[in-house]
């Protein structure tokens, strides 16, 4: 009877080990697939950006790696339009849409699927201004000038609201004409259409936006005559530098909580920046059944 009994309890002993096993590779194999990891913020999946001029995906990655280990994002991707970024949300390719809070805005506003929210972390200031080659600094200084007149005298801020939140709003203040100087200098002006409503582009392929309406004003202020030209976000430094345009709207990151190595934002060689003319906090898109949509909501 004794040995009967030490067998039952050898052989309870036995299976109990082998479901604590089980139990335990199961637990790390749903580790796995969730992105989860014992001791670090879990992962849902990557956050899509366009692409950058200067920095590679990789190289990027490699120096926000100690970031990365608090985000709730594995990496960064880069996408050359806003287009692709948004489909690529649309698949699950990423979790994470990431620009200006005024262009996702304006994606939530258009697809039902999508929402907007402040990052996991807490976001930085993106600083808007133009970017023009070193040999053209005294233009800069003139449109410098007029970005800081326009500022005071409250036109900037007449333009936030027609053709940024009357555009989220559903309205469409319609393309921008500007006015004509003849025998004045010309310049070319880049328009990209990857950060509406600031920077985008009609169906019948019209440059539209505050941009051009900002300019179109600066060009009256300076009596310049301009031409809107079409160009692909990623290849905006290029253009610039072989002539295909004078001026193209530009980016910069402030720093995130005065970590030095977040200054990231590509500007190229000999190249200038004007005064800013407008400030807007990094942002977050992503789709409404997300399970990131949840987290850290009071950011």
């Amino acid at each position: 009877m004794k040995k009967t009994v030490s067998l039952i309890l050898a052989l309870m002993l036995v299976l109990s080990v082998c479901l604590s096993g089980c139990t335990a590779e199961k637990a790390a194999d749903t580790a796995a697939d969730t992105g989860a990891d014992t001791g670090t913020v879990q992962k849902y999946g990557n956050i899509g950006r366009l692409s950058k001029l200067n920095i590679t995906e990789d190289e990027l990655n490699e120096v926000l790696k100690d970031i990365m280990v608090d985000s709730i994002c594995n990496k960064y991707v880069f996408y050359d339009t806003m287009n692709d970024m948004i489909m690529a949300l649309n698949k699950g390719d990423i979790v994470v849409l990431e620009t200006d809070q005024n262009t996702v805005r304006y994606i939530a506003s258009r697809n039902d699927l999508i929402t907007d929210r402040a990052p996991y972390m807490n976001p930085n200031m993106l600083t808007f201004c133009m970017l023009l080659r070193e040999e053209d600094t005294e233009l800069r200084d003139q449109i410098s000038a007029c970005i800081a007149e326009m500022n005071e005298d409250g036109t900037i801020e007449t333009m936030k609201q027609t053709y940024i939140e009357d555009v989220i709003a559903g309205k469409d203040p319609g393309a921008v004409e500007p006015q004509v100087f003849p025998g004045a200098k010309s310049i070319k002006v880049a328009v990209t259409g990857d950060r509406p409503p600031m920077d985008y582009v009609s169906a019948d392929g019209k440059p539209q936006g505050f941009n051009t309406a900002l300019i179109a004003e600066v060009a009256k202020r300076l009596e310049l005559n301009i031409e809107m030209v079409n160009v692909n976000s990623a290849a905006r430094g290029i253009a610039l530098a072989t002539g295909t345009c004078d001026i193209v709207f530009w980016m910069e990151v402030g720093d995130f909580e005065n970590w030095e190595g977040a200054d990231l934002e590509d500007q190229p060689e000999n190249t200038v920046v004007t005064e800013p003319y407008m400030s807007v906090p990094l942002w977050w898109a992503v789709l409404k059944d997300s399970p990131v949509v949840n987290l850290y909501r009071d950011n």
